[in-house]
């Protein structure tokens, strides 16, 4: 595989330190495209730009590299480990055709608890490259690719993602409604019981009030009732003591008897 990758443009560019372990570690290019990202659209990196992908977004990821697939010839692809342990999972396919030619297009998928950064220029997509038996012609739509193509960024630009993550979200999002609707229902009843207890209170209250001042009333009634009795008999008394008075003083008036009368 070494003399074969020096001696043609099977890739290209092409830097020998990039060959490990009986592969080549094919680097993420200057086109990217997030489902996590809004609005959703194709993005142009710079040179060794971040991107992020979040947990349970997809991701479309073009290569740096352009690969030239011998007809006679097979590749496998894949993503390193250390980002595949990560959770970054590669949903696109595992090999690329004999005769294909282009950059690669990597569909991945952030299966993890964590986002995952990637890095532009940085290698991450390990490609082998095996012999077949026979010769084999290519006659995919993906020929020459040197862009991210319109139909993957349709099919994942429609609608929201029912990802496990954001279905967790929304799940948490509808206990933290349910939870702050329990806390008003609570407050609101409470706040009812509160007047309710209040407004009892108040009519005990009021009810004792107004038995006091009926009770108060009646004894006052009461009161000048026998105040006015006495005034009347007071005064029936005193009316008896004028007429007797009266008599006494008309009897004193009249002249005495004497013996010399009789």
């Amino acid at each position: 595989m070494t003399a074969l990758l020096k001696a043609s443009d099977v890739i290209s560019p092409f830097d020998e330190e990039r060959l490990k372990n009986g592969a080549y570690e094919l680097s993420l290019g200057s086109q990217v495209f997030q489902t996590g990202t809004k609005p959703r659209a194709i993005k142009n990196l710079t040179k060794k730009e971040k991107i992020y992908i979040e947990p349970g977004q997809f991701a479309l990821l073009l290569t740096e590299e352009k690969v030239k697939i011998p007809n006679e010839k097979i590749a496998f692809i894949s993503i390193k480990a250390s980002v595949k342990f990560n959770g970054l999972v590669n949903v696109s396919g595992f090999h690329v055709d004999p005769g294909f030619e282009g950059k690669l297009l990597f569909s991945v998928y952030n299966a993890g608890p964590s986002t995952i950064v990637l890095s532009q220029g940085t290698s991450y997509f390990p490609i082998w490259i095996a012999e077949l038996s026979e010769s084999q012609t290519y006659h995919g739509t993906h020929s020459g690719q040197d862009q991210i193509p319109d139909d993957p960024v349709r099919a994942l630009s429609q609608g929201e993602l029912a990802s496990p993550n954001e279905l967790s979200k929304r799940i948490d999002e509808v206990k933290n409604l349910k939870t702050k609707i329990e806390w008003v229902f609570l407050a609101v009843l409470t706040l009812l019981i509160a007047l309710s207890v209040k407004l009892w209170t108040d009519s005990n209250k009021l009810k004792e009030a107004v038995e006091f001042g009926y009770k108060k009333k009646t004894e006052e009634i009461a009161s000048d009732s026998t105040s006015k009795k006495i005034q009347l008999d007071f005064d029936a008394f005193n009316n008896k003591v004028d007429s007797l008075m009266k008599v006494v003083g008309q009897q004193s008036k009249l002249p005495r008897q004497t013996n010399k009368d009789r």
